[in-house]
């Protein structure tokens, strides 16, 4: 059974995963409640603070206490379920999630990956690779894994969220492509990185 988390804000919704990025920021959110419930929130993230709006929800749990900050509304995806014939009646199960977990920020070289936390799934470098090639504007070949993702995790451009809370964890991927351009040409040239495995 997961654990879950009450909202300060809206004591009918409880979160059973989320994650929290460097700057508060909320990168995934996972909540059950009542239709009414959830659409009263989600429209009151959309408006300004001055006109009762939100930008900063509060997940507790006990004497635990999360904040998660969200900034502007067009960045994030939405999903939603309806589960019927529950004890509670009907309820509804909605993620919200930056839209970079999907699409990765090409401009700025952003991408955010969600992975499964559950035992007995591939290492992590495994799961983010996939990931780093796609939004990497350098060919990268599928042997050099290894040594580039030691790179990126040396360099911070790969990183975890600052707080994961149930089966889901989220890696934030932030890539520079003059430094990565440099350092790849010199790994090339010391040998490191070969065309053949």
């Amino acid at each position: 059974m997961p654990e879950l988390y009450t909202l300060d804000e809206c004591l009918d919704l409880y979160a059973d995963a989320f994650c929290i990025g460097r700057q508060r920021e909320c990168l995934f959110l996972s909540l059950w409640g009542r239709d009414t419930a959830l659409q009263e929130l989600l429209a009151r993230l959309t408006l300004p603070t001055a006109d009762n709006g939100l930008d900063t929800l509060h997940l507790c749990q006990g004497d635990t206490r999360h904040a998660m900050v969200f900034g502007d509304m067009d960045r994030y995806s939405r999903r939603s379920a309806r589960v019927r014939q529950t004890r509670f009646g009907t309820l509804v199960h909605v993620w919200l999630f930056d839209q970079r977990c999907i699409t990765p920020d090409r401009a700025n070289l952003h991408s955010i990956a969600l992975l499964d936390d559950e035992e007995g799934t591939c290492p992590v470098n495994d799961q983010l690779w996939p990931r780093v090639r796609e939004l990497c504007p350098l060919p990268l070949l599928d042997h050099w894994q290894a040594p580039v993702m030691t790179l990126l995790h040396a360099q911070h451009a790969v990183l975890p969220a600052q707080f994961s809370q149930g089966p889901i964890q989220a890696w934030e991927i932030s890539l520079d492509e003059n430094d990565l351009a440099l350092r790849l040409s010199g790994m090339i040239r010391a040998g490191v990185l070969t065309p053949e495995p």
